[in-house]
């Protein structure tokens, strides 16, 4: 839940991307099937010490976080006037780099970030290098000038996960689906009596509903898993937390499907009135097409998203905005890249009709919207949990509405809710730490 997000994503805001993180947590828990903890390496060693770093890298990020007062005020000034870059491109106090070029400002901001006396500490400085030890990471910001108005922005980070291969990622994607190719009563089995503390952790937020798994005459299972998300567990011990969850997570609507050229679905994630319903159909641990014949999953999907989410008395968002979905595989990465080069149907409240509203499809024009993440090889034997982003803004009067719109709920964040939620993932990254020790004696 950083400052760097797409725009489409932010406009309905930080409620919305809690949302999207609360699914993959919800995916994890059932990743802690046995065979989910061993495709992590090829024998059980190499298996439990890549899931237990990774873990580690994890815990550290959320343990104890403090950011130094040049980050702190760059934070909230990012978070402030995203979409009025001009108020931030001549703070000197903000930036590690400043340049100008031939089509105006350049600025860069750096962050080494990493666990230090018991803090994982964010420090803003120059020449950061690639992180080398497990935990720490390396954050990259930068805003070019492209015309009077026309602002680009480009983020990265780098998060040294251990030394798990790149390519183990492939391999834990397929034992997750392949765990589902079973009774659902064993599923649910299965990682209770592996991860049971993780379970216990992630069931304060999350509560799996439903697990039902109905074999397909191909030899292909079809798999709808219902999670409800909820605050009401969190109440004890993080009620900010709890309260922030209630106010923009509970609410939010979302949908996320993934379809090939011809239509069909092979991946359907979708969120309202607290429960998380996804649907997938899966064979050997290889995705297949919800509907029809088996056949290979190309590398190149459609991705389908719907995001609704309700900021002070206002519901925002996008529905139809569709992009590609492209999984790359090479020697040394495995990750996805999200590319949205197609106007979004916005809806925006009343107030902003008389807005002139061109610059909502400047993100999604020229090289649009592209969003990676991924594992990459990294130095010192370190794999690198990547994400990078990519988009352009448009500096105008609906901008600048919809920037305080999502100021209004990184403002409702700040403070003791990041806080505890912090403590919350790190607790839940600890329990997963104790699951995966347990393993070696069963």
């Amino acid at each position: 839940m950083q400052t760097d997000r797409c725009v489409a994503l932010r406009v309905a805001a930080h409620g919305r991307a809690a949302a999207v993180a609360i699914a993959l947590l919800g995916l994890l828990a059932l990743s802690g099937c046995r065979a989910g903890v061993m495709a992590y390496g090829p024998d059980m060693a190499s298996a439990l010490g890549h899931a237990d770093g990774f873990a580690a890298a994890m815990e550290a990020r959320f343990t104890n976080v403090v950011r130094t007062p040049k980050f702190r005020a760059a934070r909230r000034s990012l978070a402030r006037y995203a979409f009025a870059p001009s108020k931030l491109e001549r703070d000197s106090a903000l930036w590690t780099a400043m340049r100008t070029s031939r089509t105006g400002a350049e600025r860069d901001l750096e962050v080494l970030a990493g666990l230090n006396g018991g803090q994982y500490v964010f420090t803003a400085r120059s020449a950061v290098p690639l992180p080398t030890r497990t935990g720490d990471s390396r954050h990259f910001i930068a805003l070019d000038q492209r015309g009077e108005d026309d602002w680009a922005w480009r983020t990265r980070v780098d998060h040294a996960v251990g030394a798990m291969p790149p390519g183990r990622a492939d391999d834990i994607m397929r034992a997750l689906f392949m765990s589902a190719e079973q009774p659902a009563a064993a599923v649910r089995a299965d990682y209770r009596a592996t991860v049971p503390r993780t379970t216990a952790a992630l069931g304060r937020l999350l509560t799996m509903d439903s697990i039902t798994t109905v074999p397909q005459r191909d030899g292909s299972t079809l798999v709808t898993l219902q999670i409800t998300v909820s605050g009401d567990g969190l109440q004890r011990g993080f009620p900010a937390f709890a309260s922030y969850i209630r106010k923009y997570v509970e609410p939010a609507r979302y949908r996320y499907r993934l379809t090939d050229r011809a239509g069909s679905d092979w991946f359907d994630a979708e969120a309202r009135d607290q429960r998380l319903t996804v649907r997938f159909r899966s064979h050997d641990g290889q995705l297949q097409p919800l509907l029809g014949a088996a056949r290979r999953m190309p590398d190149t999907l459609q991705l389908h998203v719907d995001a609704l989410a309700k900021i002070s008395f206002f519901t925002v968002g996008v529905t139809n905005m569709v992009g590609s979905f492209v999984h790359t595989r090479s020697a040394r990465e495995r990750g996805w890249t999200m590319h949205f080069a197609q106007d979004p149907e916005w809806h925006l409240p009343l107030i902003t009709e008389r807005l002139l509203r061109t610059p909502l499809r400047r993100p999604f024009a020229g090289t649009g919207v592209r969003f990676t993440l991924g594992f990459r090889a990294g130095p010192g034997g370190q794999t690198l949990l990547t994400r990078e982003l990519d988009f352009a803004v448009r500096e105008s009067a609906i901008m600048r509405f919809l920037g305080n719109l999502g100021f209004i709920a990184m403002s409702d964040y700040a403070g003791s809710v990041e806080e505890e939620e912090s403590r919350f993932l790190a607790e839940a990254m600890a329990a997963l730490r104790a699951d995966v020790a347990g393993i070696t004696a069963k």
